[in-house]
């Protein structure tokens, strides 16, 4: 462990200086003062099998939740008092260990006062966010932790060939032509990064990119001091490929945007051709801490998190709905369509049915898009598989896992999955539109039982978004919302001088979309929250 050089205490690395200050006496150091190299390799004590005092490791303590297994290190003696994985608040299991030194580290930029900040900002703009996201106790639990990874270094040296091909038609033939190109490359890419912890979702590094690895500085076990890391357990091999490709694909560009090769067809060279044709080779792959601001969020039996690189200022985080505060809004927006109502003077019981079961008709094609939105989101996310239980986890093969019985990282979503997206806002706008031109078409041919078969659409097509991922939850209250317009429809129809039947149908209808949207709000919730990890640690890779 390190000391301070004046008083012997343990000093902190102080974001805001970029030096070493010591909470006692007031002294500011350098990271790489020559005595705090000195004091980390003073200690020669065997540790499980390890010597501390090696160049290339490095003493540390490692803090062990034991719900759900998660695993961080620290040079500090304080003991921590939750666990940033799970959300849980008690003392986690700490234990005395020798790990890999990584090679590079970027230091934090970002102090926590402004990681705050950050999340403040974003946080005003979360109308429906839980009240508790806004506490200044549970915001001021931002924890820094330095996040492994992996950057990778690759040269491209050597002629690029590319097959290329020109179509053109003379009279009734379609000619292609077929072309080599070719230039002379000598590429250097370096700090191409991948996130070395199975521990941190794919896709919070992937919200969090990039880092400007120009930062990168050698490591220094001083830099650690006042905070957390994550224990790598992932082989470099993993990202190898992935990392390759996207040098590949920055070189292939680069190549087919040149003066006269534009506007070749070269979709023929798949990814494998443009790594090979490229000659990008694996330089070397180091190991590196990144810092991240982490807080996680814990309700029940979920666990919601915000990340914030600590380098750049760029942020990701879950944000759910509280469901007081949309049934709150939903009431205030039912006040102001009655109100609108009784301002546009519509006496008709009947005109005021028909005005109710339009509203409803745009609430149920939003509630439709919605859940197209959630269906494409779902899929997009690796981390929500669950939804749809044990049967969709099965589709996947398990991957085989190394022969050191480490934990391979998982590819991500967007990796395994093609990209995929909902109709959008226009979409919505005009389905909507086309119904309601289609019901006043049809009344004003005197067809009006036509106007029978908008719901029917409307509810047919939010089934589609609920049963292409097997959702169950949602089904009962769209065909009931369906029915109630259905009833609406009929009465308008026969327009009977029962005054109570008109007043039931705008009530049956009002409480449907509400129910439906309470429906895809927990699903929204599902997505915008985790099921809690379980990890399943041996102690990480000290290779890594």
């Amino acid at each position: 462990m390190i000391s301070c050089p004046n008083c012997g205490a343990n000093p902190r690395f102080d974001i805001a200086s970029q030096k070493m200050l010591c909470p006692f006496c007031g002294t500011y150091s350098e990271p790489t003062d020559e005595r705090y190299a000195g004091a980390e390799g003073a200690d020669q004590q065997e540790v499980n099998g390890d010597y501390a005092g090696q160049s290339d490791m490095m003493q540390v303590k490692i803090y062990t939740c034991s719900q759900c297994g998660a695993e961080l290190m620290s040079t500090d003696s304080d003991a921590t008092a939750f666990c940033s994985y799970c959300g849980t608040h008690q003392i986690l299991q700490e234990r005395l260990d020798v790990k890999q030194r990584p090679d590079h580290i970027i230091p934090f930029k970002i102090t926590k006062d402004q990681c705050k900040q950050i999340y403040g900002r974003r946080m005003k703009k979360m109308i429906f966010a839980p009240k508790a996201l806004r506490d200044p106790g549970y915001i001021d639990e931002f924890r820094g932790i330095y996040m492994p990874y992996w950057f990778y270094n690759f040269s491209q040296k050597g002629i690029i060939t590319v097959s290329g091909t020109k179509e053109h038609r003379s009279g009734n033939y379609r000619i292609v032509d077929y072309y080599n190109l070719s230039a002379e490359a000598d590429n250097y890419y370096t700090g191409i990064s991948h996130d070395a912890s199975s521990s941190f979702e794919d896709n919070i590094s992937e919200s969090l990119a990039p880092y400007d690895t120009h930062d990168a500085i050698p490591f220094r076990t001083a830099y650690l001091s006042g905070f957390y890391a994550d224990i790598p357990d992932t082989d470099p091999g993993v990202y190898e490929r992935e990392s390759a490709l996207i040098a590949a694909e920055d070189a292939f560009d680069e190549f087919m945007n040149m003066p006269g090769f534009s506007g070749y067809d070269t979709s023929s060279t798949g990814e494998d051709g443009k790594i090979t044709r490229t000659h990008t080779k694996l330089l070397s792959a180091r190991s590196a801490m990144f810092p991240v601001w982490f807080l996680s969020y814990r309700n029940k039996d979920r666990v919601a998190y915000a990340a914030i690189n600590a380098q750049t200022g760029k942020m990701m985080a879950d944000v759910p709905v509280d469901n007081r505060k949309y049934l709150l809004m939903t009431a205030v927006v039912t006040l102001i369509i009655w109100a609108l109502l009784e301002m546009f003077n519509i006496s008709s019981l009947r005109e005021i049915v028909m005005t109710v079961m339009m509203v409803a008709l745009g609430g149920g094609l939003l509630y439709g898009m919605v859940l197209d939105k959630l269906n494409c989101d779902t899929q997009n996310r690796e981390w929500e598989r669950n939804i749809n239980g044990p049967a969709a986890q099965q589709e996947e093969p398990a991957e085989p896992q190394p022969a050191n019985g480490k934990k391979k990282k998982k590819k991500s979503a967007a990796t395994r999955h093609e990209k995929k997206s909902g109709i959008g806002l226009a979409g919505i706008l005009i389905m909507y539109a086309v119904l309601v031109v289609g019901s006043a078409i049809a009344i004003f041919l005197e067809f009006s039982p036509a106007i029978l078969i908008v719901p029917v659409v409307m509810a047919v097509y939010c089934q589609l978004s609920l049963s292409s991922l097997g959702y169950k939850r949602g089904v009962l209250s769209n065909w009931f919302l369906m029915g109630s317009m259905e009833l609406s429809c009929i009465v308008w129809l026969i327009n009977p001088y029962k005054d109570p039947v008109y007043y039931v149908c705008c009530l049956l209808m009002t409480l449907c979309v509400v129910w439906c949207f309470f429906d895809v709000l927990y699903y929204y919730n599902q997505l915008m929250t985790r099921p809690l990890p379980q990890f399943n640690k041996q102690g990480g890779d000290d290779r890594a």
